[in-house]
């Protein structure tokens, strides 16, 4: 199973002070919209997405900082490696 974490956020800027502290502690990170299906009544379509390696390691800068977040969400990852692949 090929798993993803996205951080879910109320707004943007929680996100972006989020993705800042992250990448600070080295944790690779990358800000990408929210899956409709995970985000729920949330308006805010911005996510971190943090990859299974790293998901330790993020919550541990998040509980340090007292970073503020709405949920994280594993998202198994839709994309097919052969997506671009025709022939």
């Amino acid at each position: 199973m090929n798993l993803k974490y996205y951080i879910l956020f109320e707004n943007y800027e929680q996100g972006l002070a989020l993705h800042d502290k992250l990448d600070d502690a080295g944790v690779r990170n990358r800000i990408a919209p929210a899956p409709a299906a995970a985000r729920g009544q949330l308006c805010c379509g911005m996510s971190l997405l943090v990859g299974p390696e790293e998901i330790e390691r993020a919550k541990q800068v998040i509980q340090n900082e007292n970073a503020v977040f709405h949920s994280i969400v594993p998202v198994e990852n839709p994309l097919q490696p052969r997506r671009d692949r025709y022939c």
